[in-house]
């Protein structure tokens, strides 16, 4: 009896340990994102409101230095990292409906973000997600806005004028189809060889916000912006749902109370870098040019409206979403 109560004490004891051990580990924060790209910087606020208001502990690595671009839902779910972010692109390989949220000329600005991120329909399809892919959506944030970056300057006003070029697009079906509506040849590239790919020939264009623009020196081996902006950028942080079970309810308040902290800074940061970059991009250079956007809004949604992608959306949903009316304090806080 003696022997089999110490067993059990031991046993007990070996659990109290590894249980402690679990706690006093870092999480595991990881992003694309160079170090000083907003992702990158507003993932750092997160791990300070955590750690500020917690036991907890975050590592955060950026430059795909642990996860490479697209296996973030693959990672969150088997819990090999906490938290990272999950673009509709991504998510879409799982949840096909929220293909919709990865359409261009869909949403038109961070206060449009902000409404959709205060919406019914946003809770309805952050449940989707978590029951299909093991991971808990915590807010919104706006990334930028995509527009065509061309390594050598072409008088492109309408996607007639983009024939014949290879674009680079992210490894999606969505942005392939983006790239034809575009009226480019798409030719998916990681991100991480992306500048070379232009500086060789590789591709003869790319399409980023103004943001990854600079602070990748896409600048260095292009010419030319041509302001199509055609897809206002949404971006969602996201945690393990293997991690978060393992939270207290107050760990899981503070990891949450800080994804919106850091969602926010996220957001007034690209508005604010946005603001001044065209003048600092010009004087590295570039010329911006604005096309027919019209023209390439009519053709990139009939391109995608026609697709085998929409017929994966929800009836309704893109109107939902298009005209959805944006609160005033969504307004006030992105201004």
């Amino acid at each position: 009896m003696k022997l089999l109560s110490g067993i059990a004490a031991s046993t007990a004891l070996v659990m109290s340990l590894s249980a402690t051990a679990v706690q006093a580990q870092a999480l595991k924060f990881s992003t694309v994102g160079g170090a000083n790209d907003p992702d990158a910087v507003a993932m750092r606020v997160w791990e300070e409101y955590i750690e500020a208001n917690s036991e907890l502990e975050v590592d955060v690595f950026d430059s795909a230095s642990l996860v490479e671009q697209g296996k973030q839902g693959q990672a969150l779910g088997r819990g090999t990292i906490d938290a990272a972010y999950m673009p509709p692109a991504w998510i879409s390989e799982q949840v096909p409906s929220w293909g919709v949220l990865d359409t261009p000329y869909l949403l038109t600005s961070p206060a449009h973000i902000c409404a959709f991120g205060q919406s019914d329909l946003m809770t309805q399809m952050v449940t989707e997600v978590e029951d299909a892919m093991s991971l808990r959506l915590l807010g919104t944030a706006y990334q930028g806005t995509r527009t065509l970056n061309l390594r050598e300057q072409r008088d492109v006003q309408t996607p007639a004028d983009m024939n014949g070029l290879s674009l680079r697009v992210v490894p999606s079906p969505a942005n392939i189809l983006m790239g034809e509506g575009l009226g480019a040849n798409p030719t998916p590239v990681p991100f991480s060889e992306l500048y070379l790919a232009l500086q060789t020939g590789t591709v003869d264009a790319q399409e980023n916000p103004l943001t990854l623009i600079h602070s990748q020196k896409f600048y260095e081996v292009t010419e030319q912006i041509v302001t199509t902006n055609h897809k206002v950028l949404i971006q969602f942080p996201a945690f393990s749902s293997r991690t978060w079970a393992r939270l207290s309810p107050e760990e899981q308040t503070v990891v949450a109370e800080g994804a919106v902290v850091a969602m926010d800074a996220y957001t007034q940061n690209v508005i604010d870098l946005e603001a001044s970059l065209r003048a600092t991009l010009e004087a590295e250079g570039l010329v911006f040019t604005d096309p027919d956007r019209d023209a390439f809004r009519t053709a990139v949604l009939d391109t995608f409206q026609n697709s085998e992608l929409a017929a994966d959306w929800e009836e309704g949903v893109f109107s939902t979403i298009a005209d959805m009316e944006i609160p005033a304090e969504c307004a006030a806080a992105t201004n």
